[in-house]
């Protein structure tokens, strides 16, 4: 008899998402990410946490929906958004004395060779299952989950247009 998941969580190293899509020079390039996240969300209902590298020392976390926006801190625990993917991972694992659902499904998506090594000495040291997707492969998914009605319908720079509409709208909230 196979595991039911009741939920599926994806951990995303988002800075190397964004890199992956040609954001990371935008300006606002992790509001640009939640937004292609939260269309392609749409009809799945996953749950997903974008962490990105922080400049706080308490870091930041928003909550939108099904998506968590996570900023690590700076501090002496956490150097990078890597080491608060690998602490997610461990609190959505039940390893932090902070259970989970019972068969919870837990995939992280990154291509950082050190952060995939990272996440593979947890399974190994602890015997839990995850699992691990590449950036490059999920990229793909989230560039081909818009129709090709919408790709024609829309230049890039109205696409763009709307964009900082809706972030506009989202920052006078």
């Amino acid at each position: 008899m196979g595991l039911f998941y009741i939920c599926m969580i994806y951990i995303i190293d988002a800075n190397n998402l964004a890199g992956k899509l040609k954001m990371l020079g935008h300006e606002d390039f992790d509001m640009e990410l939640l937004f292609m996240l939260e269309e392609y969300n749409r009809e799945r209902q996953k749950r997903f946490i974008l962490v990105f590298d922080g400049q706080e020392l308490m870091g930041d976390k928003r909550e939108y929906g099904k998506i968590t926006l996570v900023r690590s801190p700076k501090d002496k625990y956490f150097e990078s958004a890597d080491d608060m993917v690998v602490e997610l991972v461990k609190v959505n694992l039940g390893l932090l004395h902070m259970p989970t659902e019972p068969g919870e499904q837990v995939t992280v998506i990154t291509d950082d060779i050190g952060l995939r090594k990272r996440v593979e000495k947890i399974m190994e040291q602890y015997g839990k299952k995850l699992f691990l997707m590449r950036v490059t492969e999920f990229a793909d998914k989230l560039l081909t989950s818009k129709t090709e009605e919408e790709k024609e319908d829309l230049s890039e720079d109205e696409m763009d247009k709307i964009s900082r509409d809706l972030l506009a709208q989202w920052k006078d909230k």
